[in-house]
């Protein structure tokens, strides 16, 4: 198993945004060019991560089925 390393791409294209100023534009430009891979499961768990929270701070959040 690999050591936790800061994420190359979605943590630090997004480090300098307020959760809720991050847009969902935003979110998908990061996760763009993410294939669902062996080698970018966990940017795409990161993507996950980050995408809940800005929902969760912008009060969109409805929860995983609403």
């Amino acid at each position: 198993m690999m050591p936790e390393t800061i994420s190359p791409r979605v943590y630090k294209l997004l480090k300098n945004i307020d959760l809720e100023n991050v847009t969902n534009a935003q979110v998908t430009s990061v996760g763009d060019p993410i294939s669902i891979e062996e080698l970018n499961r966990e940017e795409c768990l990161r993507l996950i991560i980050v995408n809940v929270a800005r929902l969760s701070v912008k009060q969109e959040w409805n929860g995983l089925l609403g």
